[in-house]
């Protein structure tokens, strides 16, 4: 089992993350003020699709889920090689992360907090949500093109480095897709490098979290 799990925890940054990977952005806006906007709705819908590659090996997932200015939740489907399909779930408030999939028992495991877990250091892989992803945009130069905007990033947050992202702006000037490449530094697995694609819906829609009861939480 311990061989298996760096593949899991790889999953966590695309927390968060993400219905689909369509969108229907007509650039409708520069890309500064759309960002603001979009942060300050408070709350959204998410979708997530994305590839991990570790060691030559590739994972894929997709999920969905809803975030708030607190935390949110995200349902992942996973393909791992040689274990194939499997799901994951994973809760976030604050900073605080929970992991919960068979392939880790029938509790949910702490991360935010203890990082080492699941026999490994994972910090790097719990700091990317749906807000931290809008805000990258502000950090990096981006350029417009076609029907988007390329982000030359470059920063290195939490053990994770953002090469560049792409970023599609609807006609309500809002951010309703980004698509982000970066690489983790796992320990005792090497460099993973990812491309997660979010997709943006529903701004303002109510989202309740809070973290899972202790007696569900893996000791």
């Amino acid at each position: 089992m311990a061989t298996r799990r760096p593949y899991l925890l790889i999953v966590l940054p695309l927390a968060l993350a993400a219905c689909g990977g369509s969108s229907s952005s007509k650039n409708g806006g520069d890309l500064p003020s759309a960002v603001q906007k979009t942060l300050a709705q408070g709350s959204e819908k998410v979708g997530i699709n994305g590839k991990v590659d570790l060691s030559g090996q590739t994972l894929t997932l997709d999920g969905n889920g809803a975030f708030g200015t607190k935390g949110g939740t995200l349902h992942l489907n996973l393909t791992v090689p040689v274990l194939g399909k499997t799901t994951v779930d994973e809760i976030v408030v604050g900073k605080q992360a929970w992991l919960k999939s068979a392939l880790v028992g029938q509790k949910w495991v702490p991360l935010g907090n203890n990082p080492k877990a699941l026999g490994f250091n994972a910090q790097a892989l719990v700091g990317v949500t749906p807000a931290t992803a809008l805000r990258l945009l502000q950090k990096g130069t981006a350029t417009r093109s076609g029907d988007h905007y390329d982000v030359k990033l470059g920063q290195t947050t939490g053990g994770a480095t953002f090469n560049s992202a792409q970023a599609w702006v609807n006609d309500q000037n809002l951010v309703d897709k980004v698509k982000l490449d970066f690489d983790a530094n796992i320990a005792g697995s090497g460099k993973a490098h990812s491309v997660l694609t979010i997709d943006y819906s529903d701004f303002g829609t109510p989202v309740s979290v809070a973290p899972p009861p202790a007696s569900e939480v893996s000791g």
